[in-house]
């Protein structure tokens, strides 16, 4: 994922919008909201995260392949 498609992300998004553009299961986000992996807010029911959390969440999880300028 390029980093100008996450200008276009809500500045929250629900869950289902969130595993999709992700390309994860719903199951997998859940998981990672158990284990504090990624922080949300609930209102009625439904999960919401930030999109700053989840670029954080990229960002940290990023792999550079060697060779690769820093």
């Amino acid at each position: 994922m390029k980093e100008k498609d996450y200008l276009e992300w809500p500045d929250w998004a629900d869950a289902d919008e969130v595993s999709k553009k992700l390309k994860i299961t719903q199951r997998t986000l859940q998981r990672w909201r158990l284990n504090g992996v990624i922080p949300y807010s609930r209102v009625k029911g439904r999960c919401y995260y930030r999109k700053s959390d989840i670029i954080a969440l990229l960002k940290s999880n990023y792999n550079k392949r060697k060779g690769d300028p820093k």
